[in-house]
This record gives structure tokens, C-alpha cells and sequence, in this order.
């Protein structure tokens, strides 16, 4: 099986920048490491053989640094972006890079969590998945509820009529994809992913979720920066696969 990861790192990191000023947030230090080292650690163990990491912000920086950063064994492609086009549009810009795998494995270069990845790549593969996106009933109130699983296993979104039963939770921009779902797509303006797998949900491919208790954290913020300090900095990490 040929797993190809992508790590979707071009944001502009606004919100953490008063901080490190002079640095992208893919590499602001966790723990006397990058913070981009923990997604990336997150797909060797999902046995990624080549990573495709976007950048836009300060990506001379991103260019010499990432070389070093990436686990031995696998292979790095950059896909540099003139413009933010999106996290939708990033990944179809990139798309000849990952054409022949058999999984593609996205992450946020922002995100880091104690999760365990494989059981869930095998959960989509048992599931006959062609997205399967990762969630957790953790997280701030005005992300709850964006997507959710309803009972018949389909994914839903808000703003659609919610059947009963229906769960839902955060979105942690880890999804396991077949590549073949982006072939055909024209890339145009800035798509989102979620726009994208709401387009593939309407041409009946299978979307579908599971739900994680794991400890996760957005470095987007102050606040999100010192809980990562606080977690991963204190030996306190558990590998975490998924609830259900």
C-alpha cells in the first residue's frame, strides 16, 4: 500500500505572529522541536513514503529549513504557493505529486495531537472510505456541530437539515483520501476542502468519519501555544486511535 502525506503548512499565522515575529508557525519550538515535526511524525507512522508540504508565508525560510525536518525514509516535495489558495485549492495544485498512491493522508501543519493514525487509515480502508475525516467532541463551541455523522453513516454538515441521532464535533483536519477524488476538479479561485468534499458528496462518493477523544491542539493562538507546551512538554502523550 503507497501512502503519500500532505501537510497543509501555507497559512499566514497571524494570530501567534506577536510571538514569533520572525518565524512561520510551522516552526515555532514545541518542546525543543519545530511544531511541524509532530504531523510529520503523525504520517511516517501511517507509513508515508513521500510528503507534499504547501507553503506561501515566509517560504524561503520553510525551503531551507524542512529538508532537515522530515523523517529519514521519506521523500519531500515542496508545493510553493504565490498566493494562499486555499486548503482545497492547495491540494489540487498539488495533486501530480500524489497521483499513483493508493492513500493520501492530510494534516494541518497547526494542529498536534497524541493520536494514534494507522487504526484509523485501516478504518477507511475497512469502511471503503474515499474521504475519511477525523473529529473530536472536544473543542471551542463555535467549531462544534460544523460536521457530523448521521445515523446512516453519512457526513453531514451544517446549515443541512440534521436527522435525529445525528453526531457531531470538530474537525481536526486529519483526512484520509483516495487520491482519485480529485481528478476532474478545475481549480478555481480559493476552495476549501469542505466545499470540495461537500461537491463529492453530491456525486455520491463515500464520506466518512470517526470520532477521537484524543488530546489535540491548534497553535493558531497564544492560548493554544502554551497548552501545547504544557502537554507535550510534559511527558504526558498518549498514543490515542479512535472512539468510534
Amino acid at each position: 500500500m503507497k501512502v503519500c502525506g500532505f501537510v497543509l503548512a501555507a497559512g499566514l499565522g497571524t494570530r501567534i505572529r506577536a510571538l514569533f515575529p520572525d518565524l512561520p508557525k510551522p516552526l515555532v519550538p514545541v518542546s525543543g522541536r519545530p511544531a511541524i515535526c509532530w504531523p510529520l511524525s503523525f504520517l511516517e507512522k501511517c507509513g508515508a513514503s513521500r510528503v507534499i508540504i504547501n507553503t506561501h508565508y515566509r517560504r524561503e525560510v520553510m525551503r531551507t529549513a524542512l529538508p532537515g525536518l522530515v523523517p529519514g525514509g521519506m521523500e519531500l516535495v515542496l508545493s510553493e504557493e504565490e498566493r494562499i489558495l486555499g486548503t482545497g485549492g492547495g491540494i489540487l495544485k498539488a495533486r501530480q505529486w500524489f497521483r499513483g498512491f493508493d492513500w493520501l493522508v492530510v494534516v494541518n501543519a497547526d494542529i498536534l495531537t497524541d493520536l494514534r493514525p494507522l487504526r484509523l487509515l485501516h478504518r477507511a480502508m475497512a469502511e471503503g472510505s474515499d474521504v475519511h475525516l477525523v473529529l473530536s467532541p472536544r473543542g471551542p463551541g463555535t467549531e462544534r456541530g460544523r460536521i457530523g455523522r448521521e445515523p446512516s453513516g453519512d457526513l453531514w454538515f451544517r446549515g443541512e437539515e440534521r436527522p435525529a441521532g445525528t453526531r457531531s464535533g470538530v474537525f481536526l483536519g486529519i483526512h484520509f483520501v483516495r487520491p482519485c477524488v480529485f481528478e476532474g476538479i478545475d481549480l478555481e479561485g480559493t476552495p476549501s476542502i469542505i466545499d470540495l468534499y461537500r461537491r463529492m458528496r453530491t456525486e455520491r462518493r463515500r464520506l466518512r468519519v470517526s470520532f477521537t477523544r484524543a488530546f489535540w491542539v491548534d497553535l493558531g493562538t497564544e492560548d493554544g501555544y502554551r497548552r501545547a507546551l504544557e502537554h507535550f512538554g510534559s511527558g504526558r502523550t498518549k498514543d490515542r486511535s479512535e472512539e468510534g
